[in-house]
């Protein structure tokens, strides 16, 4: 090869090399400042192969800006969503059919977002050598576009549709599947701080049921979980200490009764006393007196008085015929004054009779009158026993018609209305008198206690507010603190409170471990949800609108959180219908879509 060969083929490779190079340079890139049109997350949502050919058909229509691409006549749209360092935002690049920019002010452009359940309508400005938009293109990105533009006295419209993070489901399949929706609203957030508590027996409604006596157990009536009413028999017992204080009671009746026999015939010969000496007041003959009085009872007052009384008759008559003799001088000074100290002594004595039976009738009352006493006393202290050993009121009353061979049954019996918690009792042993055999609560009101550390308690007063809540079980009750020990446990550093809680249902167990929320303070909040609707896609904290059979998510951002509602400060709307049960079902059916997030 000659020096004028090598020449010329020196100069055909680098021509070569440099066309190359214009030909790369002439293919369209995508900025380094400006996102694709569309963008996919392979790991939140799978693509089917129409999406794939869709996607291939797409990619042919990118702009040099990776945007999607518009043309009608002259008019050629580049659309593209930015998101690099900045809220997404639509950036609109307008060239004519040779491909040079055209003037943006003479360019009139509006975009219309048709969402589930709002138009998003967007206006354009110029910025620079695109078309700027006026709204934040909010997530998801999940719509119809519709594209309305003016230039050079034309219209033209272009429309096209991008879905993402959106499921159809029937009626049907979100009862089967559980799915619950509510419309979004206003709520009280509290603000509260959040501690351990545990679910314990009220201890005002539980009792310890011993049997008071050392017994053999002949039946048991109720089990374990067995519901009680007060005065329910719970087990049948022997015993002879019953019997033996049976014995003693009714010995103890038998024994007042003579007693209350007397005083009640003593009160009587009082009373008919009473009656004689008024008769006698009315110095009646002793004829007519004997008349009187035959009929009543009047012990010895009969015997004592009536003699008196007859001595003082005859002597007053002795005494007045004297005292009319010696007027008219028939008889002697001396026999006169004889009668008349007769007559006297006779009144004295009858006087003092009278005196001495009043007093000793109501002496002789008062003495078996204690005497009854004493005796009621002993039965009173006898059936008192029989109480505290278990005996209803109705059963001691009846002692007297039992047969002597049920005196050792012993009939124990609930004190309170409630349920078996704990039963350590079999028929055939023998069972000491203090040992508790039934453990029986009623569950209908229980106590929460809590372990309140040192550095909360500034925070913790009695009557306060508070919410507990079994996140597990889905349960949740509201009431106060109506206790707060007044000593530090020295090894865990905290003070016992206590909540006391309605438990109708018998949801709330003794020893569960439940979260328990006192509340500091609240604040209505425009908009708020339940922490059960929120779930999470790529880095979104969402929750998930119905519209129709349409379920889609929407991005939140999300403010206090206060363990029962959850402050929305965007993302939502007051009256929204969404999701707040079994959301999860929701994430699931979305991800088996073929939804892709394209720009």
């Amino acid at each position: 090869m000659n020096r004028k060969s090598l020449s010329i083929f020196i100069i055909l490779a680098v021509g070569v090399v440099l066309a190359v190079m214009i030909l790369q340079m002439d293919q369209p890139t995508v900025s380094q400042h400006e996102e694709p049109a569309g963008h996919s997350d392979a790991g939140e949502q799978g693509h089917s192969e129409a999406d794939e050919t869709a996607a291939e058909e797409r990619a042919e229509d990118k702009g040099p800006h990776g945007g999607r691409l518009f043309s009608k006549d002259d008019l050629k749209l580049e659309v593209t969503i930015y998101e690099r360092n900045v809220p997404p935002q639509f950036r609109v690049y307008a060239t004519d059919a040779t491909g040079r920019n055209i003037p943006l002010d003479q360019i009139k452009l509006n975009i219309d977002l048709h969402r589930l359940e709002r138009v998003d309508p967007i206006q354009f400005k110029p910025a620079g050598d695109y078309l700027l938009g006026n709204k934040e293109v909010v997530e998801p990105h999940s719509f119809d576009v519709k594209i309305k533009a003016g230039w050079q006295g034309k219209s033209y419209q272009w429309q096209y549709s991008q879905i993402e993070a959106r499921a159809r489901i029937s009626d049907e399949a979100a009862k089967n599947a559980g799915i619950e929706t509510t419309r979004a609203g206003p709520a009280e957030i509290h603000q509260a701080v959040q501690l351990s508590g545990e679910i314990g027996l009220h201890e005002k409604y539980v009792a310890h049921v011993v049997p008071r006596l050392d017994a053999m157990v002949t039946r048991v009536k109720k089990d374990l979980g067995d519901p009680v009413k007060k005065g329910d028999i719970l087990a049948i017992l022997d015993s002879r200490e019953l019997a033996d204080a049976k014995s003693e009671y009714l010995t103890a009746v038998k024994q007042a009764e003579p007693v209350r026999i007397e005083v009640e015939r003593q009160k009587l010969i009082n009373t008919n006393t009473g009656i004689m000496l008024d008769l006698l007041e009315k110095e009646m003959d002793l004829d007519t007196l004997y008349e009187k009085i035959n009929a009543l009872v009047l012990g010895e007052s009969r015997a004592q008085i009536v003699p008196a009384y007859g001595r003082l008759i005859r002597s007053k008559a002795v005494y007045e015929r004297e005292q009319s003799l010696y007027k008219k001088k028939i008889s002697s000074k001396s026999e006169y004054l004889l009668a008349m100290e007769e007559y006297k002594s006779a009144e004295a004595k009858y006087i003092a009779l009278r005196e001495k039976i009043a007093y000793d009738n109501k002496l002789a009352l008062l003495e078996k009158q204690r005497r009854l006493e004493q005796a009621n006393l002993e039965i009173k202290t006898l059936a008192q026993k029989l109480r505290a050993l278990g005996l209803t009121s109705w059963e001691i009353n009846n002692l007297s018609h039992e047969q002597k061979a049920r005196f050792t049954r012993f009939a124990l019996r609930s004190e309170i209305n409630g349920e078996v918690i704990e039963k350590h009792i079999a028929v055939g042993e023998s069972v000491k008198k203090d040992f508790a055999v039934f453990l029986l609560a009623n569950l209908s009101e229980v106590w929460v206690n809590i372990a309140v550390p040192v550095k909360h308690l500034n925070m913790a007063q009695l009557g306060q507010r508070v919410t507990v809540q079994a996140e597990k079980l889905g349960l949740e009750a509201k009431g106060k603190l109506t206790y707060l020990g007044a000593v530090i446990d020295e090894k865990t550093r905290t003070v016992t409170g206590r909540v006391v809680i309605p438990n109708k249902k018998r949801l709330w167990r003794p020893g569960m471990y439940v979260t328990v929320s006192l509340v500091q303070d609240s604040r209505k909040v425009p908009l708020a949800v339940s922490p059960d609707a929120i779930q999470t896609i790529r880095d979104w904290s969402v929750v998930f609108i119905k519209v129709g059979s349409q379920y889609e998510a929407r991005p939140l951002e999300l403010g206090e959180n206060d363990g029962t509602r959850v402050e929305v400060l965007s993302g939502l709307a007051v009256g929204d219908e969404y999701v707040h049960k079994n959301s999860f079902a929701v994430k699931a059916e979305i991800g088996k879509s073929a939804a892709t997030h394209d720009h």
